[in-house]
Protein backbone atom coordinates (compact mmCIF):
# COMPACT_ATOMS: atom_id res chain seq x y z
CA UNK A 1 0.00 0.00 0.00
CA UNK A 2 1.30 3.42 -0.90
CA UNK A 3 -0.43 6.71 -0.27
CA UNK A 4 -1.46 9.42 2.15
CA UNK A 5 -3.97 7.98 4.61
CA UNK A 6 -5.55 9.60 7.67
CA UNK A 7 -2.84 12.25 7.89
CA UNK A 8 0.14 9.90 7.48
CA UNK A 9 2.18 8.73 4.52
CA UNK A 10 1.96 4.95 4.25
CA UNK A 11 3.99 2.47 2.20
CA UNK A 12 3.99 -1.25 2.89
CA UNK A 13 3.83 -1.87 6.65
CA UNK A 14 5.22 1.59 7.43
CA UNK A 15 3.18 4.59 8.45
CA UNK A 16 4.11 7.64 10.49
CA UNK A 17 6.95 6.97 12.93
CA UNK A 18 8.26 3.50 13.84
CA UNK A 19 10.86 2.73 16.50
CA UNK A 20 12.96 -0.45 16.62
CA UNK A 21 14.94 -0.87 19.85
CA UNK A 22 16.91 -3.63 21.51
CA UNK A 23 20.31 -5.11 22.21
CA UNK A 24 23.04 -5.45 19.64
CA UNK A 25 22.64 -8.41 17.28
CA UNK A 26 18.97 -9.08 18.03
CA UNK A 27 17.75 -8.30 14.49
CA UNK A 28 16.77 -4.62 14.48
CA UNK A 29 18.57 -3.70 11.26
CA UNK A 30 17.48 -6.93 9.59
CA UNK A 31 13.87 -6.11 10.40
CA UNK A 32 14.32 -2.58 9.14
CA UNK A 33 15.70 -3.94 5.87
CA UNK A 34 12.69 -6.25 5.55
CA UNK A 35 10.26 -3.39 6.10
CA UNK A 36 12.05 -1.18 3.59
CA UNK A 37 12.04 -3.98 1.00
CA UNK A 38 8.22 -3.91 1.05
CA UNK A 39 8.05 -0.28 -0.02
CA UNK A 40 6.56 0.27 -3.44
CA UNK A 41 7.78 3.84 -3.53
CA UNK A 42 11.20 5.12 -2.46
CA UNK A 43 13.35 5.03 0.63
CA UNK A 44 16.53 6.57 1.99
CA UNK A 45 18.49 4.61 4.59
CA UNK A 46 20.95 6.61 6.70
CA UNK A 47 23.65 4.13 7.76
CA UNK A 48 25.27 5.87 10.74
CA UNK A 49 27.99 3.21 11.02
CA UNK A 50 28.58 2.86 7.25
CA UNK A 51 28.49 -0.92 7.57
CA UNK A 52 25.20 -2.15 6.14
CA UNK A 53 25.59 -2.27 2.37
CA UNK A 54 25.24 -6.06 2.61
CA UNK A 55 21.93 -5.77 4.48
CA UNK A 56 20.19 -3.20 2.30
CA UNK A 57 20.00 -5.07 -0.99
CA UNK A 58 19.73 -3.31 -4.34
CA UNK A 59 20.29 0.21 -3.00
CA UNK A 60 22.40 2.87 -4.66
CA UNK A 61 25.25 3.89 -2.34
CA UNK A 62 26.17 7.55 -1.84
CA UNK A 63 28.32 9.27 0.77
CA UNK A 64 27.84 13.00 0.15
CA UNK A 65 24.74 15.27 0.22
CA UNK A 66 25.37 16.43 -3.36
CA UNK A 67 25.25 12.84 -4.62
CA UNK A 68 22.05 12.22 -2.68
CA UNK A 69 20.39 15.35 -4.04
CA UNK A 70 21.35 14.50 -7.62
CA UNK A 71 20.06 10.93 -7.33
CA UNK A 72 16.73 11.95 -5.80
CA UNK A 73 16.23 14.68 -8.37
CA UNK A 74 16.58 12.12 -11.17
CA UNK A 75 14.37 9.53 -9.48
CA UNK A 76 11.62 11.62 -7.97
CA UNK A 77 8.29 9.89 -8.41
CA UNK A 78 9.93 6.54 -9.12
CA UNK A 79 10.62 3.49 -6.98
CA UNK A 80 14.09 4.24 -5.60
CA UNK A 81 16.44 2.76 -2.99
CA UNK A 82 19.21 4.93 -1.59
CA UNK A 83 21.80 3.98 1.04
CA UNK A 84 23.66 6.93 2.56
CA UNK A 85 26.95 6.19 4.31
CA UNK A 86 28.75 9.17 5.93
CA UNK A 87 32.21 7.70 5.42
CA UNK A 88 34.19 10.85 6.22
CA UNK A 89 33.64 14.20 7.88
CA UNK A 90 31.26 15.19 10.65
CA UNK A 91 28.43 12.69 11.28
CA UNK A 92 26.04 15.34 12.62
CA UNK A 93 26.52 17.51 9.54
CA UNK A 94 25.87 14.58 7.21
CA UNK A 95 22.67 13.73 9.06
CA UNK A 96 21.38 17.30 9.11
CA UNK A 97 22.01 17.63 5.37
CA UNK A 98 20.17 14.36 4.69
CA UNK A 99 17.20 15.43 6.79
CA UNK A 100 16.89 18.71 4.91
CA UNK A 101 17.04 16.95 1.54
CA UNK A 102 14.46 14.35 2.58
CA UNK A 103 12.14 17.12 3.71
CA UNK A 104 12.52 19.06 0.48
CA UNK A 105 11.92 16.03 -1.77
CA UNK A 106 9.19 14.32 0.26
CA UNK A 107 7.13 11.26 -0.67
CA UNK A 108 9.44 8.63 0.81
CA UNK A 109 10.34 6.41 3.74
CA UNK A 110 13.36 7.60 5.73
CA UNK A 111 15.19 4.94 7.73
CA UNK A 112 17.86 5.80 10.32
CA UNK A 113 20.15 3.26 11.95
CA UNK A 114 21.53 4.01 15.44
CA UNK A 115 19.39 7.07 16.10
CA UNK A 116 20.84 7.27 19.62
CA UNK A 117 24.19 8.31 18.06
CA UNK A 118 22.56 11.21 16.23
CA UNK A 119 20.64 12.88 19.07
CA UNK A 120 21.56 14.19 22.50
CA UNK A 121 22.07 17.17 24.77
CA UNK A 122 24.33 18.88 22.22
CA UNK A 123 21.14 19.85 20.35
CA UNK A 124 19.53 21.69 23.25
CA UNK A 125 16.30 20.92 25.08
CA UNK A 126 14.72 19.09 22.14
CA UNK A 127 17.80 16.82 21.88
CA UNK A 128 17.26 16.43 18.11
CA UNK A 129 18.99 18.09 15.15
CA UNK A 130 16.86 20.82 13.56
CA UNK A 131 16.12 18.92 10.37
CA UNK A 132 15.14 15.75 12.18
CA UNK A 133 12.97 17.64 14.68
CA UNK A 134 11.04 19.14 11.77
CA UNK A 135 10.56 15.73 10.15
CA UNK A 136 9.38 14.14 13.41
CA UNK A 137 6.82 16.85 14.00
CA UNK A 138 5.83 17.88 10.48
CA UNK A 139 7.02 15.07 8.21
CA UNK A 140 3.46 14.04 7.38
CA UNK A 141 3.02 17.36 5.56
CA UNK A 142 5.94 16.41 3.33
CA UNK A 143 4.65 12.85 2.85
CA UNK A 144 7.61 11.40 4.78
CA UNK A 145 7.30 8.46 7.16
CA UNK A 146 10.26 7.33 9.24
CA UNK A 147 11.66 4.42 11.15
CA UNK A 148 14.73 4.31 13.36
CA UNK A 149 16.76 1.81 15.36
CA UNK A 150 18.56 2.31 18.68
CA UNK A 151 20.60 0.19 21.07
CA UNK A 152 20.40 2.74 23.89
CA UNK A 153 16.75 3.83 23.91
CA UNK A 154 17.09 6.23 26.83
CA UNK A 155 19.30 8.40 24.62
CA UNK A 156 16.49 8.76 22.08
CA UNK A 157 14.44 11.93 22.73
CA UNK A 158 10.95 11.54 24.09
CA UNK A 159 9.97 14.00 21.38
CA UNK A 160 10.49 11.14 18.92
CA UNK A 161 9.13 8.19 20.89
CA UNK A 162 6.01 10.09 21.97
CA UNK A 163 5.09 10.51 18.30
CA UNK A 164 5.64 6.85 17.36
CA UNK A 165 2.55 4.96 16.29
CA UNK A 166 4.39 1.64 16.21
CA UNK A 167 7.32 0.10 18.10
CA UNK A 168 9.16 -3.15 17.49
CA UNK A 169 10.99 -3.96 20.70
CA UNK A 170 13.67 -6.64 20.68
CA UNK A 171 15.39 -8.27 23.65
CA UNK A 172 16.90 -5.97 26.25
CA UNK A 173 18.10 -6.79 29.76
CA UNK A 174 19.14 -3.42 31.14
CA UNK A 175 16.53 -2.50 33.81
CA UNK A 176 16.61 1.18 32.83
CA UNK A 177 15.71 0.34 29.26
CA UNK A 178 12.89 -2.00 30.27
CA UNK A 179 11.53 0.68 32.58
CA UNK A 180 11.76 3.23 29.76
CA UNK A 181 9.14 1.34 27.74
CA UNK A 182 6.66 0.63 30.53
CA UNK A 183 4.96 3.97 29.85
CA UNK A 184 4.15 2.84 26.32
CA UNK A 185 3.56 -0.91 26.51
CA UNK A 186 2.74 -1.43 30.20
CA UNK A 187 4.67 -3.26 32.90
CA UNK A 188 3.38 -6.71 31.95
CA UNK A 189 4.58 -6.38 28.35
CA UNK A 190 7.85 -4.71 29.36
CA UNK A 191 8.64 -7.63 31.69
CA UNK A 192 8.73 -9.90 28.61
CA UNK A 193 11.57 -8.01 26.94
CA UNK A 194 14.52 -9.75 28.70
CA UNK A 195 13.31 -13.22 27.70
CA UNK A 196 12.83 -12.66 23.95
CA UNK A 197 14.85 -14.84 21.57
CA UNK A 198 16.98 -13.46 18.77
CA UNK A 199 14.82 -11.95 16.01
CA UNK A 200 11.76 -12.00 18.27
CA UNK A 201 10.16 -8.67 19.09
CA UNK A 202 7.08 -7.22 20.72
CA UNK A 203 4.99 -5.31 18.22
CA UNK A 204 3.24 -2.41 19.95
CA UNK A 205 0.78 -0.11 18.20
CA UNK A 206 -0.71 3.04 19.64
CA UNK A 207 -4.10 2.25 21.13
CA UNK A 208 -3.48 -1.49 21.47
CA UNK A 209 -3.93 -3.00 24.94
CA UNK A 210 -1.50 -5.87 24.33
CA UNK A 211 1.80 -6.04 22.44
CA UNK A 212 2.00 -8.86 19.90
CA UNK A 213 4.90 -11.33 19.88
CA UNK A 214 6.38 -11.48 16.38
CA UNK A 215 9.46 -12.71 14.52
CA UNK A 216 11.66 -15.53 15.72
CA UNK A 217 14.09 -18.06 14.29
CA UNK A 218 15.56 -17.27 10.84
Amino acid sequence: MRGFIDGEYQDGELRGLTFLAGQRGMGKTTEMARLLSLCSGGFVFFDSLSKHEGVIQGAVLVSQPGEMKQYLRKNRGRRFRLLYQPRSGNLDQHFEACCQIVKSVGWMIFGIDELDKLCGDRFGSGRMPTGYYELVNYGRHHRVSMLATARIPIQVPRGFTSECGTMRLFRMHEPRYVKYFEEFIGSENAARLPSLDKYQYLLWSDGAEQAQLCGGKR
